[in-house]
């Protein structure tokens, strides 16, 4: 598709860009004939463009307008406004399906609901736990078995560094030290190996990084309460003294199976509908299956060579796509017309008659 003129506005931090390596991206859309322009969310919109496709990374700004934040509102509401005018504007993502993953038990509710007819993947037990109070939490645990070790979560996945510091806990003692609101999610077993499926529309990458060691039942009856940062635990190079695993584990590490992956990927997509997502994917060691631990909006990317050409390649597909649509709307209505005057032709033939 001619990609000549179409503007990609954009709003993403200064350290995401960083990150990023963003003046090869804006290198790429420079050769491919797109117009990359730097969005003031702060400001009035409608100076800024035309805008053909809004690509951003506002998951801390839209948790922060839930959360009532004055500032975080304003922006938003900007925002839905301007989008709301130009119908025709492609974002990505859109607000509403972004914002299906900031509560991590109504995500996993929808993950859960999406992988039971798979014999093979499926997401651990997991709980919403409102309360501190032990015993009520020991009677939850057993209504929807959970047992130990379990990791908790912050219930809301977004909006601020909190989100990502997690604890795992090995006996009811431990029980004390969990933060509410929050999801307490079986752990499972993978021999210290986590998968990171890296989504970009129709393509992805598989990443393998560091992960927690495995735990066994004589571990739960002696182990304190591990708190622990999920981006440090799982990031490329770590050497946690918890992702070693013995000689003999090794051996039974299982080789993943890309079919499967395959199979997650399309069905994460076709679950929540997002062009940019990472899922979070560990194999159980004594049964082979997999378990989808976490779902996460536009993540890091790191280890992902070719990010920026299938971004690129899947705004190339959308546009295309949204012609398409657009094209097959006109043929109707066009037809649509011509039988509507076909009808009223025939209707003044019949009082000419009379």
């Amino acid at each position: 598709m001619e990609c000549k003129g179409i503007v990609i506005g954009y709003w993403i931090s200064d350290k995401k860009r960083q990150k990023f390596d963003w003046h090869k991206f804006e290198e790429l859309c420079d050769k491919e004939g797109f117009i990359l322009k730097k969005i003031d969310v702060e400001s009035d919109i409608e100076p800024q463009g035309p805008v053909d496709i809004f690509f951003h990374k506002l998951t801390d700004v839209l948790s922060h307008a839930e959360e009532g934040l004055d500032y975080a509102i304003k922006i938003v509401t900007r925002l839905k406004k301007f989008i709301e005018k130009y119908p025709d504007l492609y974002v990505i993502d859109p607000f509403e399906k972004v914002q299906q993953l900031r509560n991590r038990h109504h995500s996993y509710e929808m993950i859960k609901a999406g992988l039971k007819y798979d014999d093979n993947v499926f997401i651990p037990n997991f709980v919403e736990i409102k309360t501190k109070n032990v015993s009520e939490i020991l009677n939850i645990f057993e209504k929807n078995q959970i047992t130990y070790p379990c990791v908790f979560k912050p219930l809301i996945a977004q909006g601020s560094s909190d989100a990502h510091k997690m604890m795992l806990i090995f006996n009811e003692q431990g029980l004390s030290d969990c933060q509410i609101p929050c999801v307490a999610q079986n752990f499972i077993n993978h021999n210290a190996i986590l998968y990171k499926l890296f989504i970009v529309n129709n393509h992805y990458q598989v990443v393998e990084r560091p992960s927690f060691k495995n735990f066994y039942p004589q571990d739960c009856k002696s182990m304190n309460t591990i708190f622990f940062n999920s981006h440090d635990i799982s990031k490329s190079g770590s050497n946690s003294k918890w992702s070693i695993i013995s000689e003999e584990e090794q051996e039974l590490s299982i080789k993943p199976n890309v079919t499967v992956f395959d199979r997650i990927v399309k069905k994460i997509t076709k679950l929540f509908g997002l062009v940019l997502v990472g899922v979070d994917v560990v194999i159980e060691n004594h049964s082979g299956k997999y378990a989808v631990i976490d779902v996460n909006v536009f993540p890091g990317y790191d280890g992902y060579p070719e990010f920026f050409e299938h971004l690129v390649d899947s705004i190339r597909e959308l546009l295309k796509n949204k012609a398409s649509v657009k094209q097959s709307k006109c043929l109707l209505k066009s037809r649509g017309d011509g039988r509507d005057s076909g009808i009223e032709s025939d209707e003044k033939k019949k009082q000419a008659i009379l």
